[in-house]
């Protein structure tokens, strides 16, 4: 997130599912970066908007 300027896209990718404190910090993330973020765990994709809003609506 150093990078000048910062992504508009970040891809990361879990052999595990995403717990509820880094579900809440990746949408706080992409919310203060104004970047999409799309995470793929065992279970679903996750895609956070730059508003702070996750595709799953917060059914993870």
């Amino acid at each position: 997130m150093i990078q000048e300027p910062a992504p508009k896209f970040i891809q990361v990718v879990k052999n595990l599912r995403v717990c509820g404190h880094c579900h809440e910090f990746t949408k706080v993330i992409a919310k203060i970066e104004q970047c999409d973020i799309v995470v793929r765990d065992a279970n679903r994709i996750h895609h956070f908007y730059p508003n702070g809003q996750c595709s799953c609506q917060d059914h993870f």
